[in-house]
């Protein structure tokens, strides 16, 4: 009898137990789904609470930051976001608790589109990440993060940079000085024949001025290398016609376009152009 009152009392200690880690496992699992929204919603009111003193964030570039910097990105980037975050979702595949202390680890993935440009084609990004979590004082909170982030489709970015850099044709004969402002990044660089240089304010100026008039504007033999998950380098041949200075000209030659992804869409950041044949 006693030995059967044992055999039950022992029972009763491993059901509590697993009752006591399942709702251990089930509280760390609310927490990252809480996390996911909160960071889905820009709520940096949530980050400010689990976030620890100590908290440490490591980046998919090999880059750390501390809470007080952490803090003072995700401010600046929810404050005055230059891309809609339209979805993010975490999917944990490992979860070990030891104590009060709880290791996490799976898979992400997000959407966006560029803020001044809602409805662009979503841009996709997945990859993993860690988590440490530390119960103190009763409550689960973050002290260490690691992201990083998968190598994307090169066939998909290829053609978004194509598309990007048929819409530049566009632009240069329409002398759209909104949509200039957009597609080069603030310290973008030109570079033309006689090694002249050109800032951004200064390329557009020049682009839109009254003196020049573009009437056609193609591309051809386009070739784009992606570099990263990133960046691209776009090279190929250009045939300009119009009118400078109320002369007319044609312009033929080659050029190197360095682009980079930014602010939810593809921007340029270099240009460098060699004329071979100009009236």
């Amino acid at each position: 009898m006693k030995k059967l009152i044992a055999i039950a009392t022992w029972i009763l200690v491993l059901t509590l137990v697993a009752v006591a880690q399942s709702k251990e496992e089930r509280e760390v699992l609310k927490f990252i789904a809480d996390y996911d929204q909160a960071y889905l919603n820009q709520n940096i009111s949530f980050a400010e609470r689990v976030w620890a003193d100590d908290y440490i964030f490591s980046a998919p570039d090999g880059t750390s930051q501390n809470r007080a910097k952490a803090l003072q990105e995700a401010r600046a980037d929810f404050t005055n976001p230059k891309y809609k975050l339209l979805s993010f979702k975490s999917v944990n595949d490992s979860l070990q608790i030891r104590g009060n202390t709880a290791i996490a680890s799976g898979s992400w993935s997000s959407s966006t589109v560029p803020m001044n440009d809602l409805h662009a084609e979503p841009h996709i990004d997945n990859g993993r990440y860690t988590m440490v979590l530390e119960k103190r004082n009763g409550n689960w909170m973050v002290i260490a993060e690691h992201n990083s982030e998968a190598p994307h489709d090169k066939k998909l970015m290829e053609a978004a940079v194509l598309r990007a850099s048929k819409d530049y044709d566009r632009i240069i004969v329409q002398k759209d000085r909104a949509a200039y402002e957009k597609l080069f990044t603030d310290n973008y660089i030109g570079t033309q024949d006689g090694g002249k240089m050109r800032n951004k304010t200064e390329e557009i100026d020049h682009m839109v001025s009254a003196d020049l008039k573009l009437e056609t504007s193609i591309t051809s033999d386009r070739k784009v290398t992606i570099t990263g998950n990133s960046s691209a380098i776009e090279t190929g041949t250009y045939t300009t016609t119009g009118i400078s200075k109320d002369k007319p000209f044609t312009d033929k030659g080659r050029y190197t376009t360095v682009w980079v992804f930014r602010e939810g869409r593809w921007q340029i950041a270099a240009d460098h152009s060699s004329s071979l044949l100009q009236n």
